[in-house]
C-alpha cells in the first residue's frame, strides 16, 4: 500500500489529497475508527465471556 502511495506522488505530483494535506486527516479518522472498534469489539468479548463463565456455576 505505502508502495503504491509513492508511485502515484511520483506519477502526479500535483495530487490534491497529498498537496493539501487531507491524506492525513482521512488516515487519522479512519485510525479514530479502527481503534474505536477494537475497543468495542474487546468489551464485548470481555461481556460475552462474563456471561459464559456465570452460565458455567
Amino acid at each position: 500500500m505505502i508502495s503504491l502511495l509513492q508511485a502515484m506522488t511520483a506519477n502526479n505530483s500535483d495530487n490534491l489529497m497529498l498537496r493539501d494535506g487531507k491524506i492525513y486527516l482521512v488516515m487519522t479518522i479512519v485510525s479514530i475508527i479502527l481503534v474505536g472498534l477494537f475497543i468495542y469489539v474487546a468489551s464485548v468479548d470481555k461481556k460475552i465471556s462474563k456471561l459464559e463463565n456465570g452460565a458455567k456455576d
